[in-house]
């Protein structure tokens, strides 16, 4: 056990009544024998006493030694031997600093005490040189504005310190005594302080001194080994254990102890010395460590390679530990060969079939150590870049947004670089280019660069043009195509009314059709289904289109498929509905069972149209999805120019909203089909692409998205005509689809 090292602080102040003597927390006292104060005051003298400081302090320890039985202060006047804290040496002197700690305010003198256990073993005693000192005996002096530096109270009451006593008065009980936080005109020992001496030190009568039963013994370890020390004595507890390697102290207290990983430098005289109140033992040993072979340690482990076919690569290890080391490698776990001192594997004209995991053992006399693992990859020889998207041309109205896109196979995976009219475009870097608030200086040729180790390929060149008084791009219809079950027994589609910079009110057609959609070859049809509108209120409900005058005409200027005369379809036209969100309740009127189609159109007439008109700039639908089937939202852009749509499929991110993370589709699967049915996009994970969460920010879509979640997104621009978005799934699970018109 290190010793400890604690402070004893005199801040003396006139005096007050005091309490019986007390010796410091847990009581530390020296062994029996001899306790040597160096003397090393200096060569000046108090006043009134020629002999000097060191004389005067010498006789204050004498005070003590007359109430001291088993252990007596001895003493070196002007001793020479170096000062210092925890240094085996009883200092006592002068100095302007604790041992290179200030000290405190108004304190006029510290004790350290240095401790093994309850015995110590070093207290100096250090007067501040920044007061004046006297000695005197008598009633105290009161030199304006100063301590009572007097140095007879202050001494004594600091080698009571040494001895192991504290301050009485703050125990409880009043008496006088020199040791007494605050001086005052007590100038020699009292009854309390010889008591609490006598109490530290009396007599030891009965106990007997340490005598050994389990000596050292010699030992002869390899390095690395563990070494037990073992001592044993008979005699009187307790017992205090110092060990010492060739006369230095090592920092051990019990009987018992093991020295573990040993090297040569523990070589030497190993002692301990036992001792208790009547005296002390002490037992030698022989250590003798002898050198091993240093097993092996990897201090660089081989690093992943990723190679091309037919390329050269290496792996490489790097270990320190006795030589020879060999080295065996392994792929997958079988050995490649045999063992050789060589630290690096090099593979020639490397394939496919050489990819996999490679290690190595390092060996040598010591022992063995295996590697971390390390992959090889093998990646396709290189090849120059080939489109296999090209970027189609948009017209646009000014200040819409657009979007061009373009996808490059290619080993390694090519870079991008838009251009317009030749020119790069800074930042242009993604196979995807988002243009917002495209204007004149936009329209030109757009053409992308993909660019890899193979070569450079630039796509077909795609026009962007502005169209000048042409209606707008917008969402004219949605529908949602799903089925109503005794499980899910209603679905919500939801759409918003508005955009930026529109004015008024917009007629709307809702339709929810179940058995209109067997003239389109679809069986086990909704038989009889009921809609319902909702805003801020209830807007309007039906359950047979039929009970509402004009539909049919409403149906064709609107461009919706006809409905059979008395079909229990369902469907409601609202002339002026208010800019908002709006919610339609569509569920059965019986049993729940079977195919249904929701379905909005806008139903504002075309020449009617301008830009300010209010638009539907969003429809979703919250759906769950049958293992095996697939839930098809429906889109018609309208107007004379392309219009520019954001469509997400999500699960995982909705479970934020109190859907639990085993209901939802896990990982949503999008693809986009035009009129013709034709698959023009998709996308299974949308990969935290920054164009699409700005696009989403700017339709006030939920968010944040985490961007490695496996929810799908496309953005896209696309010219007037009619939009499938499907959305399939491992397993089955609830899914929201949203198709968002991009400003």
């Amino acid at each position: 056990m290190r010793p400890q090292l604690a402070l004893l602080l005199a801040a003396l102040a006139p005096a007050l009544p005091a309490p019986a003597f007390i010796p410091v927390g847990g009581s530390p006292v020296w062994p029996d024998g001899n306790i040597q104060m160096h003397l090393q005051l200096g060569p000046g003298a108090p006043a009134g006493d020629p002999r000097g400081w060191n004389a005067l302090a010498a006789d204050l320890l004498a005070e003590w030694n007359r109430s001291l039985v088993r252990t007596k202060f001895t003493w070196v006047l002007d001793s020479t031997l170096p000062a210092g804290d925890g240094n085996g040496v009883n200092n006592v002197l002068f100095r302007g600093d604790i041992f290179g700690r200030p000290f405190g305010d108004s304190t006029l003198a510290v004790n350290t005490i240095w401790r093994v256990g309850t015995r110590r073993t070093e207290g100096d005693v250090i007067f501040n040189t920044k007061y004046a000192w006297d000695a005197y005996r008598g009633p105290l002096r009161h030199p304006a504005g100063s301590l009572n530096a007097e140095f007879i109270r202050v001494a004594l009451h600091e080698f009571g310190h040494a001895l192991g006593l504290g301050h009485p008065d703050e125990a409880g009980q009043f008496v006088s005594a020199i040791m007494n936080s605050r001086s005052g005109d007590t100038d020699a020992l009292t009854d309390d302080d010889r008591a609490g001496a006598a109490f530290l030190y009396a007599s030891a009568d009965g106990a007997v001194a340490p005598r050994l039963t389990l000596p050292l013994v010699d030992q002869n370890p390899v390095e690395g080994d563990a070494v037990d020390f073992v001592v044993g004595v008979s005699g009187t507890a307790p017992f205090t254990y110092q060990w010492r390697r060739n006369g230095a102290i090592q920092g051990v207290s019990t009987a018992a102890w093991t020295l573990s990983n040993v090297a040569t430098v523990s070589s030497g005289i190993w002692s301990v010395t036992v001792t208790n109140a009547r005296g002390s033992v002490t037992s030698t040993m022989a250590l003798n460590v002898t050198t091993r072979a240093v097993a092996p340690v990897i201090i660089r482990q081989p690093q992943p390679v990723a190679g091309r076919t037919g390329q050269t690569v290496a792996f490489t290890v790097t270990a320190t530990g006795s030589t020879p080391r060999y080295h065996l490698w392994r792929r997958n776990g079988v050995a490649l060969g045999i063992a050789t001192p060589s630290d690096t594997l090099t593979l020639t004209d490397v394939q496919p079939g050489d990819a996999g995991i490679y290690s190595v053992e390092v060996s040598n006399s010591g022992g063995a150590v295996a590697s971390a693992d390390a992959p090889l990859t093998v990646a396709p020889a290189v090849t120059a870049p080939t489109f296999t998207l090209q970027p189609q041309g948009q017209s646009i109205s000014a200040g819409s947004t657009v979007v061009f896109r373009a996808e490059a196979e290619g080993s390694p995976a090519p870079l991008y670089q838009w251009r317009r009219n030749g020119t790069a475009l800074a930042g242009a870097t993604r196979g995807t280019l988002v243009l917002r608030n495209a204007g004149p200086a936009d329209a030109g040729a757009y053409t992308c660069v993909a660019t890899n180790a193979g070569g450079t390929a630039t796509s077909a060149g795609a026009t962007l043009s502005l169209a000048a008084g042409a209606a707008p791009g917008r969402l004219a219809n949605l529908s949602i195509l799903t089925r109503l079950s005794a499980a899910a027994p209603s679905f919500t589609v939801g759409t918003v009314i508005g955009g930026a910079g529109t004015t008024g009110a917009k007629p709307l057609l809702v339709r929810a059709i179940g058995p209109g959609l067997a003239a389109f070859g679809l069986d086990d049809v909704l038989a009889d289904p009921r809609l319902e509108l909702i805003g801020a209120a209830s807007v309007g409900a039906n359950d047979d289109w039929g009970t509402e005058p004009g539909l049919a005409a409403i149906f064709e200027a609107a461009g919706a498929f006809g409905l059979g005369a008395g079909s229990r379809d369902a469907a409601l036209h609202r002339p002026a509905l208010a800019p908002r969100p709006y919610s339609i309740v569509v569920e059965a009127n019986g049993t729940p069972a079977g195919a249904v189609l929701a379905e909005l159109f806008d139903a504002t007439p075309g020449p009617a149209f301008a830009p300010a008109t209010p638009r539907l700039v969003n429809v979703s639908v919250l759906q769950p999805i049958p293992a095996g089937t697939v839930l098809t939202a429906g889109f018609v852009l309208g107007g004379g120019t392309a219009r520019t749509v954001l469509v997400r499929a999500m699960g995982p991110s909705l479970t934020p909203f109190g859907l639990p993370a085993a209901q939802v589709l896990g990982d949503p699967r999008l693809a986009l089909f035009d009129g013709a049915s034709r698959r023009i996009a998709g996308n299974d994970n949308w990969g935290g692409d920054p164009q699409l969460t700005a696009a989403g920010e700017a339709v006030g879509a939920f968010r944040p998205i985490a961007a490695d979640s496996t929810d799908a997104m496309l953005l896209l621009t696309l010219p007037p005509g009619s939009y499938t978005a499907q959305v399939t799934g491992p397993g089955a699970g609830t899914a929201l689809v949203e198709v968002y018109e991009v400003p």
